[in-house]
């Protein structure tokens, strides 16, 4: 049972009232009648379990959901527990560079719209993204100085706080290697390798937040490193970087501030630019990846130095039904790059995001996503500016689910330190 109170409304404000005492409206009455141990007469009893779930399947996950739970104790139990509401999408999104832009857009799929446009950052310059972790973004600042100077910043969409790092003088070195490697809190770490102009020859830079420095180590490298584009992973202390169409990974051991390269498993195909990836197990382990011509996806686990083991190869075009993919599952695709001239529609890696374990791809200019738990793949969206096809992708993780406090920006008197 429930009463609803009503409460008439005068057009006319009241005698005696001072716009500058205005405050914020309390919640609604009806709520208040819900709750209990407030110790006052005549309250209804507090809606059952069952029904308060009801009211929180029925709220947008997980924004609206996630702020019932910092209400009081009670309701973040239901919030929270598992399997009372239905899962949100792994990812609020996706950001990425594009020209026409001075600072990269977001690209919603979980109908939350995120933006970077509080960034300390001269519109007349703009930033590109470098790296993305953690649901924290590492630009790189554009503008005078680009060449001379490599300056950083880190910031995070959810929260809207960034942080510029000071700056470095990299005149006469090739930028190799920018990662950010996300801490406890707001702390983060940055790691930098510097190919110097002498030949063999290359530097360590390590910032950490916690210091607001830079420490940096060189020495020489036993073996020719050439800089090229490509995707990087944390495991542990140790960041791994794809070195593109070279036939090695790059390893930066950031607490021993060493370089090392680790060798590519025998994959037994032409290996190019877009058809393999890396990324990391569940259980910390570097892995690989690579798309056969056939769309089959091969993934190698690196179970000891040198030791690459081959998983089942999956099938992807198995995987694309319909109602998720669209049209993507009638058209031509392939991962070899000459069979474009055939007609067929490439297909190429574009991100793998290390929290959730999601492969994210670009088919036929549609970004892909596919995760490897449940062998789910689904089409986001769609790049319609044919003059500038779509490259890497940064996703933007999801709250954690089930939805703790600490995830929301909340005031001291909003905790949830109440009892319903």
């Amino acid at each position: 049972m429930a009463f609803v109170v009503r409460c008439k409304r005068s057009r006319s404000p009241p005698r005696g009232f001072d716009s500058a005492r205005r405050t914020r409206t309390r919640p609604l009455v009806e709520m208040e009648e819900f709750c209990v141990g407030k110790g006052k007469a005549g309250m209804a009893p507090a809606l059952p379990d069952d029904m308060l779930l009801e009211v929180f399947k029925r709220l947008p996950p997980p924004r609206d959901v996630v702020r019932c739970g910092a209400v009081c104790r009670r309701w973040r139990r239901l919030v929270s527990g598992a399997g009372c509401l239905p899962t949100p999408p792994r990812h609020f999104g996706f950001f990425r560079n594009y020209g026409p832009s001075p600072l990269p857009p977001f690209v919603p799929t979980a109908g939350i719209v995120l933006d970077i446009g509080f960034l300390p950052v001269p519109l007349a310059c703009g930033a590109v993204l470098v790296d993305s972790r953690g649901r924290h973004l590492l630009l790189r600042e554009l503008g005078p100085g680009f060449v001379r100077e490599l300056k950083l910043l880190v910031c995070n969409p959810l929260e809207k706080t960034s942080v510029r790092v000071p700056s470095l003088y990299i005149a006469g070195h090739r930028v190799a290697c920018c990662v950010l490697i996300p801490g406890e809190g707001a702390a983060f770490r940055i790691v930098v390798v510097l190919f110097g102009s002498a030949p063999n020859h290359f530097e360590v830079l390590v910032y950490a937040s916690a210091s607001s420095a830079w420490e940096a180590a060189t020495g020489p490298m036993t073996r020719a490193l050439v800089v090229r584009r490509g995707p990087s992973v944390v495991v542990g202390d140790v960041v791994y970087k794809l070195q593109g169409e070279e036939k090695y990974i790059m390893a930066i051991d950031e607490a021993k501030m060493t370089l090392s390269a680790v060798p590519l498993p025998d994959t037994g195909m032409l290996l190019y630019a877009g058809n393999h990836w890396i990324g990391k197990t569940g259980d910390d382990r570097l892995c690989f990846f690579a798309i056969r011509e056939q769309l089959a996806l091969v993934k190698w686990v690196l179970e000891a130095p040198g030791k690459w083991v081959e998983q089942q190869p999956v099938d992807l075009r198995s995987l694309m039904h319909p109602a998720l993919v669209g049209d993507l599952a009638h058209m031509k695709l392939s991962a070899k790059m000459s069979d474009q001239l055939r007609g067929c529609k490439l297909v190429s890696f574009a991100a793998f995001c290390e929290g959730t374990g999601m492969l994210f791809f670009v088919m036929a200019d549609w970004v892909v996503v596919l995760d490897p738990k449940t062998w789910r793949m689904e089409r986001l969206w769609r790049n319609t500016d044919e003059s500038r096809p779509l490259g890497d992708v940064y996703p933007c993780e999801m709250l954690q689910w089930p939805p703790v406090l600490k995830d929301i920006s909340a005031r001291p008197d909003e905790a949830g330190e109440g009892v319903c």
